[in-house]
């Protein structure tokens, strides 16, 4: 699931461009009678694995176009399903793959 909406002006960036915000939600899946939670332990990547995450993320991104105004609603809706399914790829490559349930340590 992602929503996005675009900040009213009480968050100025001081150019002519508006601030859009996007929220990226959680793969959940039901395993018997506890829920799952399926992300990445980022606290724990290293030097090495953040830049390759980073060569990555650039590799893919070097095809798409930039957003602008001339944008509609379904290309910006299409571009952050495109962003959540990249960065997906990238972390799958580069971070520790983790699963929470009711049972697991906090």
């Amino acid at each position: 699931m992602v929503k996005w909406t675009i900040l009213a002006d009480d968050h100025t960036t001081g150019s002519d461009h508006e601030v859009i915000e996007w929220e990226v939600g959680v793969d959940r899946q039901e395993e018997a009678d506890h829920e799952i939670v399926v992300g990445w332990n980022i606290a724990t990547i290293t030097q090495k694995n953040a830049e390759a995450a980073e060569e990555l993320w650039m590799e893919l991104a070097k095809e798409r176009a930039r957003l602008d105004e001339e944008f509609t609603e379904d290309e910006v809706e299409q571009e952050a399903a495109w962003c959540q399914k990249a960065l997906s790829s990238v972390l799958d490559a580069t971070a520790k793959k983790i699963r929470i349930c009711a049972r697991s340590r906090r």
